[in-house]
């Protein structure tokens, strides 16, 4: 039986074979589908052609990736640096037979070719370069959209092409598949014209794909044995955690024996279906909660980390415990996420901690929940004001008293903050309003790890982890007298940066929604709801006051709201100001050339006139467009600048800009 795969066996006439498939081409296109005249294969993926709406004559490839963006693939995508090593001998053995040598990503767009100059040249005539997409959704059948479509190796010879210009080719072309995932990666093809066609062509291919696939393959087990340091790692500090590490493909490396005793793992070594490996989720099963935690090498993932925690916890004898913890965060925007990840890091390394973050962005929050993620859990989580203490009360608060060392004192004494986190965590926020001489103490407890009470002698020894929070500038109070350099210095071991809710991307709309929700639940009224337009407006609002002020403005309008809708009539006379920032029209879009040094993106200010005006954006692609143009107008057309800003690469925002204005010109000063 003939190889489905190949289009020609070695014995078949090649010419013979182009006139007979060229006729059973223009049947199929004429309405004649006579299935028996072409391979099953190629007659499904025509059909899928016309589905997607190909033209059969006029398909063409288009153009969608930049020379930045390819570039940018190339370096962050792991699979096309092990196919790099094989291309200096790939482009040689393409030359010698007359072929094209291609490398593309899982959606087809091609981010390799060479091989025989001449062969470029035709190939460029049907738009066949690299940057192009050759998806079965934009060109048809061909090799590489096809095996992409497919999951199998395909060879595609001249008209079974779905597209007429490209009838005088031949592809062969094989999926790499990620041995972690098994989603294919991409591809790799070899292509020439017509009469070259050979049926080992797709032989080499398939020898290719092999080759690299062993290459991630040897990656994956690297992988998994960094996989099983951090799990070791983890349970030497904490023998008493319950977790389990998977790789990328969600397969169990290692796990802690609860997890197969309570039948969590399947015979497969896989999670059973009701747990969740997501990032940052939170899963629940027999009165366990699941949380998940990406890790990562060289800043690419490898897999993840999950802690079995149980709901019921040992008593906290103390009185003094933690509300929240890392399930509780509620925001997926990579500025936000990137913190988290940090905390997740450094909840185990029992070091202090400095949480800086303008008011309102929810330090406690961290602070409560690297507690809650360390193996100080169990132990008590004191939090402490320091800005909220009298001077003349603080040394007693923090570190206690003897009896009889002042009038009024306890029998026995008292004991001081830090004795009350014994074990546990101390958490100080507004560390920078503790006056100077108590800074001087604060700092003999974290070097001597002691404390001596207000009119004892002896130093008790103290087993207590730091974590600090400030919304000040601990830097300029140094240099200003403020706030003690050495202080500043041993307490910055470990630091957080927690983003406002202005910078992050995405967020307000999540957190909106679960404060609305939990508002509405609690003064007992209808759920409600914001449309995209409003919701618009209040993204891009400055919130000085953080999640605090979303918070308090969900508590507003679920009041003041008289329908189950929220518009922006309900919303604060300072929010509502913040219309005038969307009140940009498509003749305002306008400007400058940019040459290759980047001159800055010139554009036009609103009209004054306009303030009060409101020109919503009527559709996700406007105010995308919208939401690039103000932070352009914000970085004074710097590029660069607004790029890192809204988190995407240079490239994005030419083609965003090149798609989204019609009418407006974006060129190169030099041509």
């Amino acid at each position: 039986m003939k190889n489905p795969y190949i289009s020609l066996d070695i014995f078949s006439s090649p010419k013979t074979e182009k006139d007979r498939i060229e006729r059973a081409w223009e049947n199929f296109i004429s309405g004649q589908n006579l299935v028996s005249e072409v391979r099953s294969l190629t007659y499904q993926s025509w059909e899928r052609s016309i589905r997607h709406g190909v033209h059969p004559t006029k398909g063409r490839a288009p153009l969608v990736l930049s020379q930045d963006e390819i570039q940018e693939y190339q370096t962050t995508h792991t699979f096309f640096s092990i196919s790099e090593s094989l291309l200096p001998k790939l482009k040689e053995s393409a030359i010698d037979s007359g072929h094209l040598i291609v490398i593309c990503n899982h959606k087809g767009e091609l981010l390799y070719l060479d091989g025989d100059a001449s062969l470029k040249k035709k190939a460029e005539n049907i738009n066949f370069a690299a940057g192009t997409s050759w998806s079965e959704s934009y060109v048809g059948t061909n090799a590489m959209g096809t095996s992409l479509a497919t999951g199998v190796p395909m060879q595609v010879f001249a008209g079974e092409h779905f597209c007429q210009p490209v009838h005088n080719w031949v592809c062969s072309a094989s999926p790499i598949k990620d041995p972690a995932t098994q989603k294919v990666l991409g591809a790799v093809n070899l292509t020439g014209i017509w009469d070259v066609v050979h049926p080992l062509s797709l032989s080499a291919v398939v020898s290719i794909t092999q080759t690299i696939e062993e290459k991630l393959q040897s990656q994956l087990k690297f992988e998994h044995f960094l996989l099983l340091e951090h799990y070791i790692e983890t349970t030497r500090k904490n023998p008493s955690k319950i977790v389990a590490v998977l790789d990328r493909g969600h397969q169990v490396i290692k796990a802690s024996t609860p997890w197969y005793d309570k039948g969590w793992i399947d015979y497969n070594n896989r999670l059973i279906n009701s747990l969740s490996v997501c990032s940052g989720t939170e899963g629940m099963k027999d009165g366990w909660i699941f949380e998940s935690v990406p890790l990562y090498h060289q800043g690419f993932p490898i897999g993840f980390m999950i802690h079995a925690i149980s709901k019921v916890k040992p008593l906290n004898k103390t009185g003094f415990s933690t509300k929240y913890s890392f399930t509780n965060m509620i925001g997926k925007s990579p500025e936000f996420q990137s913190v988290i990840d940090e905390a997740h890091t450094m909840a185990n390394l029992d070091l202090p901690v400095l949480i800086e973050g303008e008011s309102g962005t929810g330090k406690e929050l961290f602070a409560q929940s690297i507690h809650a993620y360390s193996h100080r859990s169990e132990a008590a989580f004191v939090a402490v004001n320091c800005g909220a203490i009298p001077k003349e009360l603080a040394a007693s608060e923090l570190f206690g008293y003897e009896e009889g060392t002042f009038t009024g004192s306890i029998k026995g004494g008292r004991a001081g903050k830090f004795q009350q986190a014994e074990g546990g965590t101390i958490f100080l926020d507004e560390v920078g309003e503790m006056p100077l001489d108590l800074q001087a103490m604060f700092l003999r407890v974290l070097e001597e790890r002691e404390i001596v009470r207000m009119g004892g002698r002896e130093p008790i020894k103290l087993n207590v982890r730091v974590i600090a929070a400030t919304n000040c500038n601990l830097k300029k109070a140094c240099e200003e007298g403020t706030f003690r350099k050495d202080l500043y210095y041993r307490l910055n071991i470990l630091s957080l940066q927690v983003p406002p809710l202005r910078e992050r991307t995405g967020d307000v709309p999540l957190l909106l929604n679960h404060f609305l929700t939990k508002t509405c639940a609690e003064i007992r009224r209808p759920p409600l709801k914001i449309d995209d337009q409003d919701m618009f407006v209040l993204e891009q609002y400055e919130w000085p006051g953080n999640v605090r002020e979303l918070r308090n403005f969900a508590y507003k309008v679920a009041i003041k709201a008289n329908g189950n809708v929220i518009t922006s009539s309900d919303f604060p006379k300072e929010i509502g100001l913040t219309k005038r920032i969307i009140n940009y029209s498509a003749t305002d879009h306008t400007h400058q050339k940019l040459n290759n040094k980047e001159q800055p993106l010139i554009l036009t200010n609103p009209s004054s006139s306009q303030e009060e005006s409101v020109n919503y954006p009527t559709s996700l692609k406007q105010q995308e467009l919208h939401m690039i143009l103000m932070v352009l107008n914000e970085a004074n057309g710097n590029v660069t600048a607004a790029a890192k800003k809204l988190g995407i690469h240079r490239s994005t925002i030419y083609r965003k800009l090149g798609r989204n204005t019609k009418n407006e010109s974006l060129s190169n000063n030099n041509g």
